[in-house]
């Protein structure tokens, strides 16, 4: 039984080197090997001890598989292959104090906005999206809402001239 155990530590070990280096597969199939030949020395020695084989190695192999992947994150290796969330602070895009402020207020449209483009607010020009229709340039807007950076604007309808 020592045997069966020291056979599925090894093809453990084989997983997760197979993981670390690159070996066309090589380290893989010694593994699988490993494995199946611990298999068939338990059931050799009962099926008690084969059906326990069979249970480690099924424990064993998505251990090994993880923990492979955790010691790869933390090499040069792994730096390169993985890719990395952004920071927990970062998820959301912080609303700029000084865009929030302009929520209700009206300009118009220095650009054609299909959808994005730049409106002006009294001195101020800023990068904006129309709510999703296409408005032409010169054309007065409102600030709807603001979400992170992003300022959402509304066409409104020209003045007409009815004197």
């Amino acid at each position: 039984m020592t045997l069966v155990i020291i056979l599925i530590l090894v093809g453990c070990t084989l997983v997760v080197a197979e993981l670390m280096f690159p070996s066309f597969g090589m380290l893989g199939i010694l593994a699988v090997t490993s494995f199946l030949v611990a298999i068939l020395k338990a059931f050799a020695i009962s099926p008690k001890s084969g059906y326990i084989a069979v249970g480690g190695v099924c424990v064993a192999v998505p251990l090994g598989i993880w923990i492979g992947l955790t010691l790869l994150q933390h090499t040069r290796l792994g730096n390169r292959l993985l890719m990395k969330g952004p920071p927990p602070d970062q998820n959301q895009a912080a609303t700029t104090p000084d865009l929030a402020e302009l929520v209700g207020a009206r300009g118009h449209t220095v650009t054609p906005m299909r959808p994005a483009g730049i409106i002006q607010i009294g001195n101020r020009r800023v990068d904006a999206v129309s709510d999703g229709s296409f408005l032409e340039s010169n054309r007065p807007v409102r600030v709807t809402h603001v979400e992170g950076n992003r300022v959402v604007v509304t066409g409104e309808t020209p003045p007409t001239d009815d004197t």
